[in-house]
């Protein structure tokens, strides 16, 4: 969809946010020679860098909402993922195969939920839910020491700054790029958005909504295995209750972005500025000194208060159209 909706006044937020930030806190100044304060965008790299990963994931998230659907079984995935990643690097699997790895089992794990919710005819909700469980169980399994490394072949990659920017987001980047083209211009894509604001209708032009909607879980299994190769190239220690909050994190920042809940519209670029924004937020409250334990409850309200505006938005689409039939 088109540049339009949430998108510029979150982008307005973000600016502001920034601007707060760098005049109140060490964010983006540091100290100069004279005893004044100069720019510093390391900072503002360091955190692009470290949300590369939920970047990537709240992408193939957005393709979930935006064709009616959920996958709470994200944080899990990504955990089983990362710890695959690091197990066979640590093996002395050459790294583009170690990158792989996680790739092809988030890919299977997003097969399977889209296999049981459009074939066997089950919320989204349950089967995802069900696998979320189910995979926490395994990562604790496969990690009983509680973390795994991974080699140092491996996190090179993660650590690499090609022209001066990180590997993590170059990657993030061009997933982001190819799927908000995919979204926009293709037939699967315009597909998603009609499947989403009306499965019904949608199967009377001729569109599966069955399809979709096991095409959109399927690859959002995809996107989470190359979020999880990025996290663990970034990181190198993959402890295992990682991914834990992740599902929220990323339904916050789809909705945030201005992608509806109830699905059929939305944007990849609403969404990479919802990360953003919630990104600087956790960095104010880190500044601010706010404890750690309000974060859940701070994404929770933002989450309650996106969603509001868009059953808010919704009903007046509703009244409109009662309006213009009458």
């Amino acid at each position: 969809m088109g540049w339009k909706g949430r998108e510029p006044f979150l982008l307005i937020v973000n600016a502001l946010l920034i601007v707060i930030l760098a005049a109140t806190t060490p964010f983006m100044m540091r100290p100069d020679a004279a005893g004044g304060r100069v720019l510093d965008l390391s900072a503002l790299r360091l955190l692009l860098d470290n949300y590369a990963a939920t970047f990537i994931g709240a992408v193939g998230m957005t393709l979930v909402i935006l064709a009616g659907q959920i996958d709470l079984s994200v944080g899990s995935a990504l955990a089983l993922c990362a710890v695959v990643a690091a197990q066979v690097s640590q093996m002395g699997w050459p790294v583009p195969l170690a990158f792989l790895a996680p790739i092809l089992v988030g890919t299977l794990i997003g097969l399977i939920n889209g296999a049981i919710v459009a074939y066997g005819r089950i919320h989204a909700i349950l089967v995802t839910l069900g696998m979320m469980t189910l995979l926490r169980g395994l990562v604790v399994h496969l990690v009983p020491a509680g973390w795994v490394a991974t080699s140092d072949a491996f996190k090179g990659v993660g650590l690499a700054r090609p022209l001066g920017v990180s590997t993590s987001i170059w990657i993030a980047a061009a997933f982001a790029l190819v799927v908000a083209l995919a979204a926009r211009y293709t037939r699967w894509g315009r597909e998603i958005y009609a499947v989403g604001s009306n499965p019904n209708a949608a199967a009377i032009v001729g569109i599966r909504p069955h399809r979709i909607w096991f095409t959109v879980l399927l690859f959002n299994g995809f996107a989470i295995g190359l979020a999880s190769a990025v996290h663990a190239s970034r990181f190198g220690v993959i402890q295992n209750n990682i991914g834990q909050g992740f599902e929220l994190l990323l339904i916050t920042a789809v909705v945030i972005g201005g992608t509806s809940i109830f699905g059929g519209y939305g944007s990849v670029g609403g969404t990479l500025l919802g990360v953003l924004f919630l990104a600087l937020v956790r960095s104010a409250l880190i500044y601010f000194r706010i404890p750690a334990l309000w974060e859940q409850a701070v994404y929770g309200a933002f989450l309650l208060f996106a969603v509001g505006l868009d059953i808010a938005r919704s009903r007046a689409w509703a009244r409109a159209w009662r309006g213009g039939t009458a």
